[in-house]
């Protein structure tokens, strides 16, 4: 995977290297982040990523947040915009259910982990039994919207994606960990 800046050259080589539109391109979903895409061209438009968020999302929560950030910032908002935001909230509602009063270490994590925001501008997310997120998972692909700008196009939506997809936690926790090891490498 690449980010930053060798994203931005990466797009421009695989378009001049002719293999845009006979190699389709999945990337990261921070391959493609909002944050990017205002330095990319047109080689951008049809990658498909895949990511928590898209600050496309059609929403009223992401709607509304993508409106604040641009009257604020001047931009659409990316995925780290979005999860500091939502961090924040998360932050925030755990220490009202407190009533300030967070003290008590063993207190305030129960309040984190009891936290769930259904409204979030990238949909609804929770934690699960083990302090992981359960949220949408977004396939999303780069076209440019009526403004002219590229943006993440949500494309398919795989609702309360857990970090054990559709497999039974205690039986996916029965298995080895991945390692060197397992799965057995035949050419290491």
């Amino acid at each position: 995977m690449i980010a930053g800046a060798s994203t931005i050259q990466f797009m421009k080589q695989y378009e001049e290297a002719g293999l845009k539109g006979k190699i389709p391109l999945i990337a990261g979903g921070p391959a493609v982040d909002e944050a990017l895409l205002p330095s990319m061209g047109d080689e951008a438009i049809g990658v498909i990523s895949p990511l928590i968020y898209s600050g496309a999302l059609d929403t009223p929560a992401n709607r509304r947040f993508a409106r604040e950030y641009r009257a604020k910032f001047g931009k659409m908002p990316s995925y780290f915009a979005e999860t500091n935001y939502t961090s924040g909230r998360w932050i925030n509602e755990a220490v009202r259910s407190l009533a300030g009063n967070v003290e008590d270490r063993e207190k305030m994590l129960a309040a984190l982990r009891k936290v769930e925001i259904p409204d979030a501008p990238r949909g609804p997310v929770k934690l699960d039994g083990y302090g992981n997120p359960i949220q949408n998972v977004y396939f999303r692909k780069v076209e440019r919207n009526r403004e002219g700008e590229l943006q993440n196009t949500v494309i398919v939506t795989i609702p309360a994606v857990s970090q054990f997809w559709k497999y039974n936690p205690e039986e996916f926790l029965k298995q080895p960990v991945y390692s060197r090891d397992v799965p057995p490498c035949r050419y290491c």
